[in-house]
């Protein structure tokens, strides 16, 4: 009887926690994709501002200047962080791919 009564609470312990590990694991995914969305967008916006830096007409202009170093930074930054921010294998792989073909 004891015995029984252990392994319904075991099995219904392994389903409980079993759901809990997949709702954090679909979080994490969920945070990684709104990482790489943000990360895509501050990309774009360095692209943007290096751009304006680059137009004769701010070329020098102190203030752009400053924030395209500060964009430098945070953007290194991010990439920094970004080689800590893996879930998937195929992340490890896809990026050091690219990396080696620029």
């Amino acid at each position: 009887m004891i015995v029984e009564v252990m392994l319904a609470v075991s099995i219904l312990a392994n389903v409980v926690l079993s759901w809990y590990i997949y709702k954090l694991l679909r979080n994490m995914v969920d945070i990684a994709d709104g990482f790489e969305d943000i990360r895509a967008k501050l990309i774009e916006f360095a692209v943007h501002l290096k751009g304006l830096n680059a137009i004769e007409t701010y070329y020098g202009d102190p203030s752009i200047t400053a924030l395209v170093e500060h964009m430098k930074r945070l953007s290194s930054d991010i990439e920094a962080y970004t080689k800590y921010f893996v879930i998937f294998e195929d992340d490890i792989e896809e990026k050091s791919d690219a990396e080696e073909n620029p």
